[in-house]
């Protein structure tokens, strides 16, 4: 016995070690998150002209009382020639409608008469005519680098002054970005507010144009932030880095919009390294039907769940001469400020996150714990000699030592992480399991504490596992998501799995004990196969199947790919209000009062009946150790969500756990193995 002793020693101090570094690593990362709580509130500009349109109010005075509201930047996107067609500062014609309108008056001047009668006019070409010399300076500057390689001409007339000519036709002309414009970026400035440029991407972007359109951002000495505008990232897909260039020699952070489908948004992400911002946004369309409360929650939620430190705004719709509509919108910059200046975060200027890297011999630590781990679990499944099981640990051991050394050391602390997730739940149910068989079986009476205390035991073990897949994971990459936990459907699958594998075999093993029986776990598996189908085991195996379809699709945020119930919703809204962290529903409302029901029954001799209910509990365990994985939560707020679970959990088990006992003792049934054995034949 010395031999295996041990190597159960071994596994013992390996993860004291392991529990240790992961502590040490997520202190890092809690300092990390905890320096930077400053959330900058950005509105759209666009969207914010289109509602002081609609309410009849000057855009100028909206933006200073917003600014008094709690705003502190405006979003100012690009023009395009349609945009400066629409305000009046230039006209557009096609050749094809100057040619129809010779055909109706003939054309009288000059320029165009001459360009017509030579046929030097053309019917597919574009004609800008702008309203004063100023617009056609700039134009006539910008045009060349923007359509750089198409024919771009200039002509002088005596009634309509200078004018533009574009080989392209007119809808494609007016699609075209020109730089942002300069007057509205005046008026933001004007009412005090700070500028986030929003360039977009276009066919045809070149270094050359990129920097052109950069050194022509206005004020852009003093602007800090780009979220680009668009499907897609500007330089994507070959001119990423030329991009990055110019970013880092303007001092420009790059805000990542959550949720968005920017292509190329990652892999830009990773080329600034840790000057990115994660901004959190409200669509158009979401925000004409969303409710002003739960749109304010959302952003509060944001910061401090998911370390989203830019809150782009934009603002409720008005109809035409909807006064009101201002006042609301105003109302609304100012409930979000407080909303989140009452989770301890201030208004300002955002920033990046400062770059957290954990050491490689930490991360190397905590993985080797998460083997240790697994080994343990091995040893429940299968007896092994201790060499052949120090050196299958060793082989595990170098395996993920070289890939932790080599490009594929992201891929070696996902792979740690998925066995966590994997192993922990499967440890602390079967480990409650098989005590609470055992002590049964010692013929020790019924105790409420002694379930209590084993529920305690495994969601200690749990919160282990989670501390550590947390730690595997802590780095500057898994908090901005650029990298996540990876296999999060077989997280949730295969603990179920291997942990009603297991525990067949305990509760197996108790029943050969009971009757003296030397049947093995393949014979009593054929036996069960063996056993009539009777109606009601189809109808409970039906409703297994559902429960399982519902679990799965719910390990997001879906519900049978319809949105949330109500009272689902309600609840969710209520204990975030008392509790500011909710704790999640598969926690407190079914894992942990199902795991402490489950030692219960056991502990009382209904032990098939306990079984099914232990796997339920399962639920409530992965989920601890997948609220942990979660890497761009703040780590605080991962343990008060886990704290909070365990506590309604255990309040919730505990008075079921409580009610059966009373009943058992009212009816005195005898706390061994009932007269009728509940699911026997």
């Amino acid at each position: 016995m010395t031999g295996p002793r041990r190597v159960k020693n071994l596994w013992v101090w390996i993860s004291v070690a392991a529990v240790i570094s992961a502590i040490v690593i997520l202190w890092g990362r809690g300092q990390v998150e905890k320096s930077n709580n400053t959330v900058e509130l950005v509105m759209d500009y666009k969207a914010a002209k289109v509602l002081c349109q609609n309410a009849g109010y000057p855009l100028d005075t909206f933006l200073r009382e917003a600014r008094d509201r709690g705003l502190t930047s405006v979003a100012v996107g690009e023009r395009t020639i349609k945009d400066m067609a629409d305000k009046g500062q230039i006209f557009v014609f096609s050749g094809r409608q100057i040619l129809e309108y010779d055909r109706l008056a003939p054309v009288s001047d000059f320029a165009l008469r001459r360009m017509i009668d030579e046929s030097r006019l053309y019917a597919g070409n574009s004609y800008i005519f702008p309203g004063d010399d100023a617009v056609f300076e700039d134009l006539v500057e910008i045009l060349p680098v923007r359509l750089e390689g198409e024919r771009v001409s200039s002509f002088s007339s005596q009634r309509f002054g200078t004018f533009l000519e574009t080989s392209r036709d007119v809808l494609d002309l007016e699609k075209v970005n020109v730089g942002l414009d300069p007057n509205e970026a005046d008026e933001v400035r004007k009412a005090g507010l700070r500028i986030v440029a929003r360039l977009r991407n276009y066919p045809g972007a070149t270094p050359h144009k990129i920097s052109y359109f950069f050194n022509r951002i206005p004020y852009k000495d003093s602007v800090s932030l780009m979220i680009f505008e668009g499907m897609e990232v500007l330089g994507y897909p070959n001119y990423l880095s030329d991009v990055r260039d110019m970013m880092l020699l303007n001092s420009m952070d790059f805000g990542q919009v959550e949720f968005a489908s920017q292509t190329g948004d990652s892999r830009f992400a990773r080329l600034m390294g840790s000057g990115v911002i994660r901004v959190h946004s409200i669509t158009e369309r979401e925000m004409e039907k969303i409710p002003f409360d739960k749109a304010v929650e959302r952003f509060a939620r944001a910061a401090r769940e998911r370390n989203m430190r830019v809150m782009y705004i934009r603002p409720f719709p008005a109809a035409r001469g909807d006064a009101e509509a201002i006042d609301k919108n105003l109302s609304y910059i100012q409930a979000i400020g407080e909303g989140l200046e009452a989770s301890g975060f201030s208004i300002g200027q955002a920033r990046p996150f400062r770059q957290y890297t954990p050491g490689r011999y930490l991360i190397a630590l905590v993985g080797i714990g998460i083997l240790g781990f697994a080994f343990i679990l091995l040893d429940t499944l299968f007896s092994f000699p201790p060499a052949i099981e120090l050196g299958l640990f060793a082989i595990g051991v170098i395996l993920y030592v070289v890939l932790l050394s080599t490009g594929q050391a992201t891929f070696a602390r996902q792979l740690a992480a998925l066995g966590g997730a994997i192993v922990f739940p499967v440890l602390t149910v079967s480990g409650l399991y098989a005590k609470s068989l055992w002590r049964s079986y010692s013929g020790e009476s019924v105790q409420l504490k002694d379930a209590i205390l084993l529920w305690l035991k495994a969601s200690g073990v749990s919160i282990v596992g989670g501390l550590l897949v947390a730690a595997t994971l802590s780095s500057g990459s898994f908090m901005l998501s650029l990298d996540k936990f990876m296999g999060v459907k077989a997280a949730h699958i295969i603990p179920i799995l291997f942990a009603a594998v297991i525990c067949w075999r305990y509760l197996l093993g108790y029943e050969q004990l009971e009757e003296d029986s030397s049947r093995g776990v393949l014979a009593s598996f054929r036996d069960l196969l063996m056993t009539p189908l009777c109606i009601w085991h189809l109808l409970v195996l039906a409703v297994v199947a559902l429960g399982g379809l519902v679990y799965i699709l719910r390990t997001g945020n879906i519900y049978l790919g319809l949105p949330i119930p109500q009272f689902d919703e309600g609840m969710r809204r209520f204990l975030e209000n008392l509790l500011v962290f909710r704790p999640r529903t598969k926690e407190f409302l079914i894992g942990h009062p199902a795991l402490i029901l489950a030692a219960t029954l056991a502990l009382s001799g209904y032990f098939r009946l306990s079984l099914p209910l232990a796997l339920v509990g399962c639920i409530g365990q992965i989920s601890m150790i997948n609220t942990f994985s979660h890497i761009h939560t703040p780590i605080m707020a991962t343990l008060r969500r886990t704290l909070y679970g365990l506590i309604l959990g255990g309040v919730i088990g505990i008075a079921i756990s409580a009610i059966f006992i009373y009943v058992l003792r009212k009816t005195k049934v005898g706390s061994k193995v009932p007269e009728e054995e509940p699911f026997g034949e």
